[in-house]
């Protein structure tokens, strides 16, 4: 059961409910907030907005990109490790022009039609392309190029430059001759 007290002189109320006493104050100055305050309020908000939305977009475009990049990574490690474990030469293949690239099997030994006889292809996205690759001293700009690895774990060696359209990020995906693994550098590509 509640019960109400007003002490009108002193603007306390005094409410009970069951066993427990509230005391409240009440302050007639004390309205609500005014249209002006409620429109500069959502001014700030939006202002805040107009701020943070641009950087959340480049930071998400920014992960996708990184994530091409941990792709081709796992593609390239996957290869090596098939070719250790099964004894048989494997090889990944890049094709500049169509922006796409695939994981090759054993038959490998002439290079002509490894899109062919490819396990799986990877299609890069839309934003992404394969600027060049480098292997030993020629750098390929268009058509295909292969980086081949060898049963004791070694490669022919290669360097895959890749960028985003959008931004002026890029990465450089690099293969030991000697050990074939890989070292990634993120650098802006010009």
């Amino acid at each position: 059961m509640s019960t109400g007290k007003t002490l009108r002189n002193n603007k306390i109320y005094e409410l009970r409910i069951a066993n427990l006493k509230f005391k409240i104050a009440k302050h007639e100055s004390i309205r609500g907030f005014t249209m002006v305050e409620l429109l500069v309020v959502l001014f700030l908000i939006g202002l805040m907005l107009l701020i943070a939305v641009p950087s959340l977009l480049h930071t998400v475009e920014s992960l996708k990109f990184k994530a091409t990049a941990r792709q081709i990574v796992s593609t390239l490690k996957f290869a090596r490790n098939t070719a250790v474990f099964k004894q048989r030469y494997q090889v990944v293949g890049f094709d500049i022009d169509n922006n796409l690239y695939f994981l090759g099997g054993q038959g490998i030994a002439g290079y002509e039609d490894t899109l062919s006889k490819s396990i799986k292809t990877f299609k890069l996205p839309s934003d992404v392309s394969i600027k060049s690759m480098e292997m030993a001293e020629d750098r390929i700009e268009s058509g295909k190029g292969n980086i081949l690895f060898y049963p004791d774990g070694s490669s022919s060696s290669g360097a895959i430059i890749v960028k985003n359209k959008k931004t002026d990020e890029g990465f450089r995906i690099e293969v030991d001759v000697f050990t074939g693994l890989t070292h990634v550098t993120f650098d802006s590509v010009s």
